[in-house]
């Protein structure tokens, strides 16, 4: 009876201090919650009723790809400025924008520590520190200037041409080929572009299944990131070790694959190519005198390559789509492009280039309808700012901003019937005022703004220009018949925000990710279908 007596006292005991646990965890987020509702300092903003308390809604869209489509339909429901978190607000104004991306009472938010994969150690797009970003990116934009940009041209068209060649070999003379998946073929060029440029070496993606993996891995990784990124506090449950063994499998091979091309790169020296690396492997920071480190090495590999390449990949895919969809804008296209050079060869950026001012409109208007990062970029205001006024709204410190591009991007008041593509928008006419044209290119930002801005801008417009205007110089292209044709499309009864069939269905994970379009081509006649690699 005694050691019945005591395992009784021991059971009431542990069944005590568990109800006390459980009563005041109930407690803590009774009052945590009661703050967030009523006392939070952006409580006076509206919003969905969950979002006062957890970021727990934004975690579930970003993991369905649909941040950007929830986003917009709060904006249209709520307003300019949205609660979209506890801690978070959302803006959709021009104004805005610029605020929010040029301020000096911002820094990026802590959301960004989901990027680094190596404790301690950060890329430029990762580093919250704002001298230390000052140091990286200063280095970066010494590798990706103009002078580099022409330097590094002929190498990334004879990649360019590879894209042309592999299409060209499988038209048959006056007959259509297959289909082609251009997420595919865009993915491939593109992580090849920046292996080249960044490296002095092509992972040769596009004739070789050796790496095809990696941009199924950037993908999945950015999966986990995303959402990590808008629900920061999660990410010390660890999840995605149970839920995303794949990707960790992926993101295995990405790292050594990292480290070796970084290795062997630093082993042929500094001035063997005239790569980006050639401007990073021996930088110094004048104030420290210290360096890149081999690690952050490793970090500004990766950024290079999976940003770098799902930036022109995405527009690329979502620009065929466009022109695929729209017969109109694609004549117009490609009387211009075929006008302005005699030969496939004389097309490279310069003076001709420059000239086809259509050509440019429809890649904004890609970058614009389906950008490659359409989520909410969020900034922090910083401490000891004492806070930052947006649209007349005063954020305290500590509190996050931001914005999401496809939002502004599809607002009416800046972009009239904003689901339709429509190049035009960006040239001034007598149906399309200047005035319009320039309320327009104040709330474009797919590149974000500001000094956190990416460095690539001008790399990713030539390379986009290079392959459409081949591309379009050298085909005639149309929608694969059958269903595999409306892959990309949206659906008439598909879900909310993805029932506009001209619309390229992108899923928003940081970058974007998508499938589609599958088109077939045809030989421009007087095309001979074999470029010079």
């Amino acid at each position: 009876m005694g050691k019945m007596e005591a395992l009784s006292v021991q059971d009431l005991s542990f069944s005590g201090g568990l109800k006390l646990v459980v009563y005041l965890f109930a407690l803590r987020c009774a009052l945590v919650y009661t703050y967030r509702w009523f006392f939070s300092p952006l409580s006076r903003f509206s919003g969905p009723f969950l979002a006062k308390f957890s970021d727990w809604p934004l975690a579930y869209h970003s993991v369905r790809g649909n941040l950007h489509l929830r986003a917009l339909e709060t904006h249209e429901r709520y307003g300019p400025v949205v609660r979209v978190g506890p801690n978070k607000v959302s803006f959709s104004t021009e104004t805005a924008l610029h605020t929010i991306f040029t301020s000096k009472s911002v820094q990026k938010h802590k959301g960004y520590q989901a990027f680094v994969t190596i404790p301690g150690v950060y890329s430029s797009f990762t580093v919250i520190d704002k001298d230390v970003h000052r140091f990286k990116r200063k280095i970066i934009n010494q590798g990706l200037s103009e002078q580099r940009m022409r330097d590094a041209e002929p190498a990334m068209n004879k990649l360019i041409n590879r894209f042309i060649n592999i299409i060209a070999k499988a038209c048959k003379t006056d007959q259509w080929s297959p289909n082609f998946n251009m997420t595919d073929s865009c993915k491939y060029l593109g992580v090849d572009v920046m292996a080249q440029f960044g490296f002095g070496q092509s992972f040769n993606l596009q004739e070789s299944e050796e790496n095809r993996f990696f941009p199924e891995a950037a993908k999945l990784m950015n999966l986990i990131v995303g959402v990590y990124y808008n629900f920061t506090d999660l990410a010390k449950a660890k999840l995605h070790v149970i839920f995303a063994k794949r990707a960790l499998a992926l993101r295995d091979k990405i790292r050594p694959l990292m480290q070796k091309i970084v290795s062997e790169r630093i082993a042929v020296g500094k001035n063997a190519y005239q790569d980006l690396f050639n401007f990073v492997l021996e930088a110094k920071d004048p104030e420290t005198g210290k360096g890149f480190a081999l690690p952050e090495l490793w970090m500004e590999a990766q950024l290079l390559l999976i940003a770098g390449s799902d930036t022109s990949a995405t527009t690329m895919a979502a620009l065929l789509f466009y022109l695929s969809r729209y017969p109109d804008c694609h004549r117009k296209l490609a009387d211009e492009i075929r006008g302005a050079f005699e030969d496939v060869d004389d097309i490279h950026s310069g003076k001709a280039m420059s000239e086809c001012i259509y050509l440019r409109a429809c890649i904004d208007e890609a970058l614009r309808m389906s950008g490659p990062a359409a989520g909410i970029g969020w900034r922090e205001v910083s401490p000891g700012t004492g806070g930052i006024i947006i649209d007349g709204h005063h954020i305290p410190e500590g509190f996050e901003v931001g914005l999401s591009s496809y939002v502004i991007h599809h607002n009416e008041s800046f972009f009239p019937e904003p689901f339709t593509f429509k190049p035009e928008r960006w040239i001034v006419s007598p149906e399309n005022p200047k005035e319009q044209v320039e309320r327009s290119r104040r709330a474009f930002a797919p590149f974000s703004l500001g000094p956190r801005g990416c460095a690539g801008r001008a790399m990713a417009y030539m390379e986009i220009s290079n392959v459409i205007a081949k591309t379009v110089w050298c085909f005639d292209f149309e929608p694969s018949k059958g269903e595999v044709g409306k892959i990309g499309e949206g659906k008439p009864n598909g879900e909310r925000g993805r029932r506009r069939p001209k619309e390229f269905q992108t899923y928003e994970h940081l970058t974007s990710s998508h499938d589609g379009p599958y088109l077939r081509f045809r030989l421009r006649h007087g095309f001979s279908g074999n470029l010079s690699t």
